[in-house]
């Protein structure tokens, strides 16, 4: 395998695209499909979820895996979560599809902009005497989970505060 190839090392925290942010703990060869099909795999151990391992290919076709993000970058979302995208869509099912396409995207900003979206929708049903949607919790707990995992471990502090200052800085907004 070429170095060009290999782009983490043992022992480099990634994030994962389901698991959150995971060490790579192995680089080997594995025929996961049978004889013959041998490549190379990272065996990730996720951080926060201590229950199991990843295993996917060094040559990820997917982006399945990329690079933690720096504390600067994780800082610059929470000073600017005013100026975060929200998804604007009156159709509850093109809302929906948006808001997936946008967690699929793969970067904090994306999903800070989910969890923008979703927690002040349901900040807004709450006050109008409404009840909270099932789908926008469900999504609002992924996508938060992601988000303030990956800043929690870049930013070296716990995901609660991260959460915190997270939501204090949406609560401001609409004051």
């Amino acid at each position: 395998m070429s170095s060009s190839e290999q782009r983490y090392n043992i022992g480099d925290y990634v994030m994962h695209e389901s698991a959150g942010v995971c060490r790579v703990a192995a680089i080997e060869e594995l025929a996961l499909q049978g004889k013959g099909s041998e490549k190379m795999y990272y065996q990730l151990l996720p951080v926060y979820h201590t229950d199991g391992q990843i295993i996917t290919p060094v040559e990820d076709k997917n982006h399945r895996i990329r690079p933690v993000k720096s504390p600067e970058e994780m800082k610059s979302i929470m000073d600017h979560v005013g100026e975060l995208d929200v998804v604007q869509e009156r159709n509850e099912r093109q809302r929906q599809e948006k808001l997936k396409a946008k967690m699929a995207e793969f970067e904090p900003s994306s999903l800070a902009g989910v969890v923008k979206t979703v927690y002040l929708r349901k900040k807004n049903r709450l006050k109008a005497g409404k009840k909270s949607m099932s789908v926008d919790d469900r999504i609002l707990q992924q996508a938060g989970e992601r988000l303030f995992e990956e800043m929690a471990f870049s930013m070296k502090t716990e995901i609660s505060a991260v959460e915190k200052t997270f939501f204090s800085g949406l609560d401001s907004l609409s004051k």
